[in-house]
């Protein structure tokens, strides 16, 4: 029988560097394997140097490597869907069901179909994900319920689903099912919860457990990774964060006493798969080697912007504005965020917010973080978009005004049905995103993202949500339809707009100086170019200072910095770069965010 493990865990932990040593490792020992990325942003084809796409591609003996890449099962599950229907429907019908399967509910239910095709797929011993980070991961894994009874809802109901009629997807509820028995059944399932030693991390991974647990699943094993070596100096910047370590492997060691392993940091990035294979000697068979970097000593880059062109990037110029970061999981963009949004709040009314479902402000301000706008200090409020309080107020909202403008009570029950959809949840959190930037009361927005896949989504969406407005406007004959898409139509316009104009948005890119980071980050800015959207400038987060780097493991990674610090003034040219220094501790709390927000923005 095929065995499954899924890796999830926040952005940046390591969950596809862990997932791709288990399977490597795994393959080793002649298991048929097969590595699957559920990943909207995905880096398998950069780890393992190889092009990597959604049908499985033999990368070393015994394994295969896959991407699930959105767009191409999107048009490959349209097709699917639609192919048997052009035979019987006429070109009328056809048309409208067509217009019904460009909507982004198809986006996401193409991309869970594949998903379950892999839970039900018995050609390989075992089948690892490497999953979306956390919030995503639990979407997904609980969306084969959420589907099956939406399907079992609507089929007593009108016929009708968001993606169609029932009939078209009905076959699908026993796969469904099968999945949701599969993620179950801990004799075939497996969840590795991979965090680092910090607190961001820690809560999340807890969370994690907490949350599929209400699934059914109860399998799991722990993975501390990136635990730095502990050279007994105080001094030296790696001792000290070691030190600080010990607080949280200690914690997590306690919530999970039974099924946990450690591995350790490497000087090297984890890159091709000699570095994989050697890596999973260290992480299961406790050999103690070294991944070794290759870099001779570079020039050091001195190559930074300075602080005035980041001053003039944030500056409100017309009546708000806009500062948005985004980038690869666990690159700091929730920390840069607070420090952004603590400056500009010395400015003006800041509003600091979150769309990531796993939100980390919270955490990183000490400060609790509602749906409400709170006051976190001076003029700088948070606020994070809860998934469920958006679903509901989304709900009341289309309900309550199908009631005011007389719909009848069968049209009601109809919407109300639609409404059920598991895809309601991604437009909701749209909208409340569109509705917190027309707030006029904010002199700055500051938007924490969630990893860029998923942000690349929620920037696609008002693009995706204007055209099936518009499809709506020129097909109604319903004049309160008609009135209610047309005023919706013209504020996803003038967000559009707003995006689109540097006067009013800034967007910034947050990476740090890896190839992994760097390189998908380049690829979020060249797909934000794709919706007309340019990024105006790069953080690189966690840079060393030569000076701090006092033993071999230090020194290994300032070379590491250095040469992909000039990688990324060639491939981000001309845009400027701007850097934020490696701290001893981990930040957390107003006074150590206000710190390094001093540190960034009044270097001399």
């Amino acid at each position: 029988m095929t065995q499954y493990i899924f890796f999830s865990g926040k952005g940046g932990v390591g969950k596809t560097t862990m997932a791709a040593t288990t399977a490597i490792y795994q393959s080793g020992k002649g298991k048929r394997t097969l590595l699957v990325s559920t990943d909207p942003a995905g880096n398998l084809g950069d780890i393992f140097e190889h092009k990597i796409g959604v049908e499985p591609v033999l990368v070393s003996p015994n394994l295969s490597v896959a991407q699930m890449d959105s767009d191409a099962i999107t048009d490959a599950y349209k097709n699917r869907m639609l192919e048997p229907l052009s035979a019987i429907l006429d070109e009328l019908a056809l048309a409208q069901v067509k217009e019904e399967f460009n909507g982004g509910c198809t986006v996401e239910i193409a991309t869970f179909d594949k998903f379950t095709d892999f839970l039900g797929d018995e050609t390989y011993d075992l089948i690892v994900f490497d999953t979306a980070p956390t919030g995503h991961t639990l979407r997904l894994m609980t969306l084969p319920n959420e589907w099956d009874k939406y399907i079992k809802k609507s089929s007593e109901g009108s016929g009708q689903t968001c993606i169609g009629p029932v009939s078209q997807i009905e076959g699908a509820r026993a796969k469904y099912g099968h999945a949701v028995q599969m993620m179950q059944d801990a004799s075939r399932t497996k969840v590795y919860l991979v965090s680092r030693p910090e607190k961001t991390s820690v809560y999340e991974t807890l969370r994690a457990r907490t949350e599929l647990e209400k699934t059914g699943i109860h399998n799991f094993h722990l993975i501390i990774n990136g635990v730095y070596p502990n050279h007994g100096a105080t001094s030296g910047i790696f001792g000290k964060l070691a030190e600080n370590q010990k607080i949280y492997i200690n914690e997590l060691r306690s919530k999970f006493p039974d099924d946990t392993s450690e591995v350790p940091m490497q000087q090297s990035e984890v890159k091709g798969a000699g570095n994989i294979a050697l890596l999973g000697q260290i992480a299961f068979e406790k050999k103690v080697a070294t991944l070794q970097s290759g870099f001779a000593k570079s020039e050091p880059f001195n190559e930074f912007a300075s602080v005035e062109t980041l001053t003039q990037l944030l500056e409100k110029k017309n009546h708000s504005r806009i500062a948005i970061l985004t980038g690869k999981g666990g690159v700091g963009k929730t920390v840069t965020a607070c420090t952004v949004a603590m400056k500009l709040a010395e400015k003006g009314k800041t509003l600091l917010f979150t769309t990531d479902p796993a939100a980390h402000i919270g955490q990183v301000l000490e400060t609790n973080v509602t749906h409400i706008p709170v006051n976190v200090t001076g003029n700088l409020w948070a606020v994070n978009i809860d998934q469920k309080e958006a679903v509901e107020e989304y709900r009341r909202k289309i309900l309550d005004d199908a009631k005011a403008t007389g719909y009848t009570a069968e049209l009601i029950d109809a919407l109300a049905e639609e409404l059920e959809s598991p895809c309601t949840e991604e437009i909701a959190i749209f909208e409340q995103f569109a509705n917190l930037l027309n707030e006029p009361e904010w002199d700055y927005f500051v938007l924490d993202t969630a990893p860029t896949g998923h942000t690349l989504r929620l920037l696609e969406l008002p693009f995706e949500y204007k055209k099936q407005l518009d499809m709506k406007l020129k097909g109604s004959i319903d004049s309160a339809i008609t009135e209610n898409a047309g005023g919706a139509s013209s504020k996803i316009e003038n967000l559009i707009t707003r995006l689109k104009d540097p006067e009013e948005a800034t967007f910034l890119l947050v990476a740090y100086p890896e190839f992994t980071p760097l390189h998908e980050s380049f690829r979020a800015m060249k797909d934000l170019e794709r919706v007309g959207i340019r990024a105006q400038g790069v953080f690189l987060n966690h840079i060393l200072n030569e000076q701090d780097c006092t033993d071999d493991f230090s020194m290994e990674r300032w070379k590491l910095q250095q040469h992909y610090l000039h990688q990324a003034s060639e491939i981000y040219h001309p845009k400027p770069l701007f850097s934020i220094p490696l701290q001893s501790s981990e930040i957390i709390g107003i006074k150590q965010v206000k710190a390094l927000s001093e540190l960034i923005f009044n270097k001399k």
